[in-house]
């Protein structure tokens, strides 16, 4: 995702492309990426999509411009000029031989850009056919971005995974998930805490997470308490490690300090979220 954002920075027209069978998925992950640079960012989508999201979510479509592209070399143009008359616009194209109409044809007019991020197709092979006739400047970069799908768990994952579910509990003040592990889940479970924030990336592909996820747990090796807070959200988990005073780093989510307890963590904790504007 570094990488992605940086190429984003970088570039001076970004095209983001969506095929004909896009979900709701693809087009609210193409929305997203709009946002880091939406002054030179221009997305293409179905038409359907766009009319869907403007009627659920007041997200108007994109302003599009189409041209008219005449072959010249088949049908040169000496003159042209148009009128506009109750509700019809009239072009006129003058010169001594026939007019090919085949020579004519309409489309949608792309900006030129140097980098194209596709979303939402099975295969790059597929994103890049087509988009192989945008327009582009220079060596345009292509940036396919994967479907990406839970990964598979070992039994020991995946009954910690069923207790950190049954651990959960939603906040309604702050719009997050709360979850609480035990030194006994990891000894029954043979598994680590080092496999919980893949096991909250696999958690919110198969449940509707919230805004945010924060796991706090007591590992088998010592007393104290140790937690992350999980998120989509880069700009939330920036603002918390802000007001931790640490390092933001693009990978989901962020360490939180240790604690003497699961009480003191999370009283902490909701002083943070506080801090951050989240309740």
């Amino acid at each position: 995702m570094v990488e992605l954002k940086n190429a984003v920075f970088e570039a001076t027209s970004i095209l983001i492309a969506l095929p004909k069978n896009a979900i709701d998925k693809d087009y609210l992950a193409a929305l997203q990426l709009q946002k880091i640079a939406p002054e030179k960012t221009h997305i293409v989508a179905p038409e359907e999509k766009e009319s869907l999201w403007l009627d659920i979510f007041g997200i108007p479509p994109q302003r599009k411009e189409f041209a008219i592209v005449i072959d010249t070399m088949r049908s040169p143009v000496d003159e042209l000029r148009y009128e506009k008359d109750e509700g019809k616009l009239t072009i006129f194209l003058a010169h001594t031989r026939a007019f090919d109409t085949s020579s004519l044809h309409f489309e949608e007019h792309l900006p030129a850009s140097d980098l194209i991020i596709t979303v939402g197709f099975s295969s790059q092979n597929e994103a890049e056919r087509f988009i192989e006739s945008f327009p582009r400047k220079g060596a345009a970069r292509h940036i396919w971005l994967p479907e990406r799908h839970p990964e598979k768990l070992a039994p020991s994952s995946a009954n910690l995974l069923g207790r950190i579910m049954a651990r959960s509990r939603e906040d309604d003040v702050f719009g997050i998930l709360w979850t609480f592990i035990t030194k006994d889940d990891f000894l029954k479970t043979h598994s680590l805490h080092e496999h919980i924030p893949s096991l909250i990336e696999t958690y919110s592909a198969i449940a509707v997470a919230p805004r945010a996820v924060v796991v706090l747990w007591q590992a088998p090796e010592h007393e104290l308490t140790d937690g992350i807070i999980w998120s989509r959200d880069g700009a939330l988990l920036q603002a918390l490690t802000e007001e931790l005073g640490g390092a933001f780093k693009q990978n989901g989510y962020i360490p939180l300090p240790r604690f003497a307890n699961f009480v003191e963590a999370e009283t902490e904790i909701r002083k943070l979220l506080h801090a951050a504007h989240l309740g």
